[in-house]
């Protein structure tokens, strides 16, 4: 029992000191407020070293389910405001940057939360965070009548990773009528973003 305990210790620890290397990579932006959209949009403009056009600078999100992030995105005509990545903390990662989610994850405390609290992060995190811009579909609509449904979920593995599954509702874009898509999301036991993938799409006509 003790080396067990020890075991998921130094496991613990290995995760914290995974997500704080990863942030260490990136500058440290503590000098603007990252904690209003100006201060925000100011930090962007440093890194990026261009003006944000107007519509993109709207695309920032705050939550209170994600003390400590800001996720912000830029604009694009047949999308709306489109994922870019996020402020964590006093850092920014972008949405190709491989640690962005154990980086958000553990600032939201992964590394103390046990399994079921983990389910409930990653979730959060999904909805929230990467998928911020977009409309996740929490309840059944009359669109689903001919198609399976399911509420936003997350689940356990055996090897400590976590799915999560939801369906979000497409922007509307250049496309006729309404488009749905089921999205999982894998995290591994240390909170990293190993896949994101598709698994069900249906499109409605204006007619339906």
């Amino acid at each position: 029992m003790k080396l067990l305990f020890q075991t998921a210790i130094v496991g613990c620890l290995l995760m914290s000191f995974g997500a704080i290397a990863i942030a260490a990579q990136t500058p440290d932006l503590s000098q603007f407020d990252l904690s209003t959209k100006e201060g925000v949009n100011a930090a962007r403009e440093a890194i990026s070293g261009r003006k944000l056009d107007d519509r993109s600078r709207n695309c920032v999100r705050f939550d209170k389910d994600l003390i400590g992030i800001a996720v912000v995105g830029n604009f694009a005509y047949d999308w709306g405001c489109r994922f870019s990545g996020a402020f964590v903390k006093t850092h920014y990662l972008g949405q190709d940057d491989p640690g962005l989610s154990q980086v958000a994850l553990a600032a939201l405390g992964w590394k103390t939360a046990n399994q079921k609290q983990r389910e409930q992060l990653a979730q959060v995190w999904v909805a929230k965070g990467l998928l911020a811009f977009l409309e996740v579909v929490s309840e059944t609509q009359p669109d689903f009548a001919n198609h399976s449904f399911q509420v936003p979920q997350a689940a356990s593995q055996p090897d400590g990773e976590i799915v999560v599954t939801l369906w979000i509702h497409m922007p509307v874009g250049r496309s006729r009528g309404r488009s749905y898509q089921l999205r999982e999301f894998r995290f591994s036991a240390d909170g990293a973003l190993s896949s994101a993938v598709t698994r069900d799409s249906f499109s409605t006509s204006n007619n339906d």
